[in-house]
């Protein structure tokens, strides 16, 4: 009969309108959308917009559950600049299990609570190795520029093998000349004094 809603034997809520906006994304990110969520899930789309007031709000729900399967990063963990490469390199993996979301999650992640989060901790890490806070964020802001740059580098596409060495590679690079900068710059600097 035509109109009429369908019904759905499960309760619909949050958590299964993302699951099945995640199963929709990586299958491909541009048939996300509300009509596309409710043809997956059985129901109205007017059903969905009880749940999420819309695309924008599912895609934040979305970028969220994706962040928060990050793996976790402690900054009383031990090398606080091995943490952050570790965090960078769980990223680039779960990122790589939904291609096509990079720009979503990257156009997301500045007003993203779990972002945010995960700065916080890598900014952390760095600080409980002696870097002032300062230093700290710039280097993780160094790092984050690589990150960006790689994910648009390989513009929503899966990376190969090449794609991941590399990354792994200019990480390592820029991880070592950050340090090496950051102890230079602490060692006391020589006065000299014109005779």
């Amino acid at each position: 009969m035509a109109g009429r809603p369908r019904v759905r034997a499960e309760r619909l809520d949050e958590q299964s309108i993302v699951g099945a906006a995640l199963e929709i994304a990586q299958q491909r990110a541009a048939d996300l959308t509300m009509r596309s969520v409710s043809d997956k899930l059985q129901v109205s789309v007017g059903a969905l917009y009880k749940h999420v007031p819309g695309r924008e709000a599912l895609v934040a729900l979305v970028v969220e559950k994706i962040l928060g399967q990050a793996p976790p990063m402690s900054p009383d963990g031990g090398d606080g600049w091995l943490a952050l490469r570790a965090q960078v390199l769980g990223l680039q993996a779960l990122v790589d299990r939904y291609p096509g979301l990079d720009e979503v999650i990257v156009a997301h992640s500045p007003n993203s609570p779990t972002a945010n989060e995960l700065r916080r901790a890598g900014i952390a890490a760095l600080t409980s190795q002696g870097l002032h806070s300062d230093e700290a964020y710039k280097v993780y802001r160094a790092v984050t520029y690589l990150w960006l740059g790689s994910r648009v580098a390989v513009r929503g596409r899966a990376r190969n093998a090449t794609d991941i060495d590399t990354f792994a590679f200019a990480l390592d690079i820029l991880l070592a000349g950050l340090k090496r900068e950051v102890a230079e710059s602490a060692q006391p600097q020589p006065i000299y004094v014109k005779t």
